[in-house]
């Protein structure tokens, strides 16, 4: 059995992280921008209502550890890029979004949202020569950190390890779960309602 806060989320959140990751598909080489465009804006209008939320979460001791995370304004600059809109009008509703209890469950959905910066690092590129884009400036998204990525990772994992009581584990694996299974029920609706989605 897992006791180790890390440990435990990447198990017990194997099979949500997989069924969104498959039901994304963002490697696939006939991904159409158009497409992608309403992918980001989707993305945006969870991501933008999730990091207010959260913040309200976070002791004031965290708060500048969490808005360095912050990424609203990427996925922002990207839609400005690729179809010149710089709002996006369809956000969801925070009554929609997982409840944070404590803060094991708000570094539980935080663990999802930063733990994304490490598929990014393969989806950027990608994305960067199927649109012919700037790697890193016109797909600053799934970019995050750049360079920073693995440190920025290994700062989050020591300061959830260091920040949530034991006690707390259960909620924040609770949260991630229901992180990823809101991501996926917002970002594709369609396969979410579809017989067989997630298979």
């Amino acid at each position: 059995m897992q006791h180790d806060l890390l440990s435990r989320l990447k198990h017990e959140t194997s099979a949500s992280h997989t069924r969104l990751e498959n039901a994304l598909d963002l490697m696939r080489n006939d991904l159409q921008r158009d497409e992608y465009i309403a992918l980001l804006e989707r993305f945006y209008g969870y991501v933008a209502p999730w990091e207010d939320t959260l913040r309200h979460c976070m002791p004031a001791s965290l708060k500048d550890f969490f808005d360095a995370r912050r990424k609203a304004h990427l996925l922002a600059a990207d839609l400005a890029v690729l179809s010149g809109e710089r709002t996006v009008s369809v956000c969801m509703s925070r009554n929609d979004l997982p409840r944070f209890a404590n803060l094991g469950a708000a570094f539980g959905s935080m663990y999802v949202m930063e733990g994304s910066t490490l598929g990014g690092r393969f989806i950027a590129p990608h994305i960067a020569k199927l649109f012919d884009l700037t790697h890193g400036q016109d797909n600053a998204y799934f970019d995050g950190y750049g360079a920073r990525t693995g440190s920025m990772w290994n700062a989050f994992r020591a300061t959830a390890q260091a920040q949530v009581p034991e006690s707390q584990y259960d909620d924040a694996v609770a949260a991630a779960i229901a992180t990823l299974d809101s991501l996926q029920a917002w970002l594709c609706p369609a396969l979410t309602e579809s017989p067989g989605a997630g298979a």
